[in-house]
């Protein structure tokens, strides 16, 4: 018997049907922009976290364009006006992407801030000093004063009382102008000029306990003959002998 070929075009045979392959789709989403370097200026893949020129840390394009949240530091719609996990008023001023970014103040700035409060340190100390100094006076116009230092070549027990008083008055001024500026503000009058703040290596505020610590490690750098100072041009987060001790960094601000 002959056999029919089987006929392709017959009805008992079905067409795959055919499989075209396209591209995915971002699904309506606006492809991620590049982020720019605020230290040079150059663009980087949205992927990056450092600038490939300058290595400085890159902004944060989730934080582009959102409320940050002084409190919690959690990012808000632009149209918020209170933090929805902790409930604080929100600022007005939208997110640049570099609000998790630290500049680190470097010693020449941290210098001059110092040269400004050593002089306001130095007319405070002057003006509380003023009626021990009219009593110093009063006693050297004495000419049975300058006799008994002339003959013994000792000064009397006057002139060490004064000194002594004098250096607690200085002391005392400067401890408790670095302990209450630091501790309230995180920042004296020279470094509020440069626009620095102390805080703590996380941001936080420093008490008035931890700035006491670091008015008082201020005075091993005299033992030191300054030396200590240096180390804020030399380590990586431009931290200074107290700073390590007391453990705060000193940064820039807007």
């Amino acid at each position: 018997m002959e056999q029919k070929p089987l006929d392709d075009s017959s009805g008992d045979t079905q067409k795959q049907p055919e499989i075209i392959l396209s591209p995915p789709t971002t699904g309506g989403m606006s492809p991620t922009p590049n982020k720019i370097c605020s230290n040079c200026g150059k663009v980087s893949p949205a992927s990056a976290v450092y600038c490939f020129k300058c290595g400085i840390k890159l902004p944060d394009v989730a934080l582009l364009n959102k409320k940050i949240c002084a409190g919690c530091h959690t990012p808000n719609a632009p149209a918020a006006r209170y933090c929805y996990k902790c409930g604080l008023p929100l600022p007005e001023k939208l997110s640049s992407g570099n609000e998790n970014q630290i500049q680190y103040a470097g010693f020449w700035m941290r210098l001059a801030a110092y040269l400004i409060d050593s002089i306001l340190l130095s007319i405070l100390t002057g003006m509380m000093s003023i009626p021990f100094l009219l009593q110093w006076f009063k006693q050297i116009s004495d000419l049975s004063f300058l006799n008994s230092i002339e003959s013994s070549g000792i000064f009397p027990v006057q002139f060490w009382t004064f000194c002594w008083e004098y250096l607690l008055i200085t002391y005392s001024i400067q401890i408790i102008y670095y302990t209450v500026a630091v501790g309230k503000w995180g920042r004296t009058v020279g470094k509020a000029t440069l626009r620095l703040k102390v805080v703590k290596p996380d941001r936080s505020r420093v008490s008035y306990w931890r700035g006491l610590g670091r008015s008082l490690a201020y005075y091993l750098n005299g033992f030191m003959l300054g030396l200590s100072f240096l180390m804020i041009a030399f380590t990586k987060n431009k931290r200074g002998l107290h700073d390590y001790i007391a453990d705060t960094i000193v940064i820039k601000t807007d």
